[in-house]
């Protein structure tokens, strides 16, 4: 029996509910869905020095502006001006930020986004480690 479990969130109610119904199909007995701004994700408890849990694995997947998905999605190209990612920074950035706060010494943590553009990628990575 594997002793560990997953926490996903997603700040879209539609999308957190889809996730739901989703997993459920699978049986997934230690899958937990959260609704959540994940700037401000709670710190979780646990043993007996109440110590705040962190995770051997954190996945940022954050909102961006999507120019990744051009090729596939045409209709992005009437909106698409060169500044799409400052918008996002800030508010990625802090995601990062957060996921870096919850992961333990020696873990792993992904950054991810759609987008090609450097303001949502490296940049972010930069500002997060400074």
């Amino acid at each position: 029996m594997n002793a560990g479990f997953v926490i996903a969130n997603d700040n879209d109610s539609k999308r957190a509910f889809m996730l739901t119904h989703q997993a459920r199909r699978l049986k997934l007995p230690a899958l937990f869905v959260t609704k959540c701004d994940a700037r401000f994700f709670p710190n979780f408890k646990m043993g007996h020095n109440k110590r705040n849990f962190q995770f051997d694995r954190v996945l940022c997947d954050v909102p961006c502006s999507g120019d990744g998905t051009l090729r596939k999605n045409v209709g992005l190209w009437k909106n698409f001006h060169t500044h799409m990612g400052h918008a996002n920074h800030p508010l990625q950035v802090d995601i990062l930020l957060r996921g870096l706060k919850m992961v333990k010494k020696g873990g792993r943590l992904v950054y991810s986004t759609c987008s090609f553009n450097p303001i949502e990628n490296e940049a972010v990575v930069a500002a997060a480690l400074k």
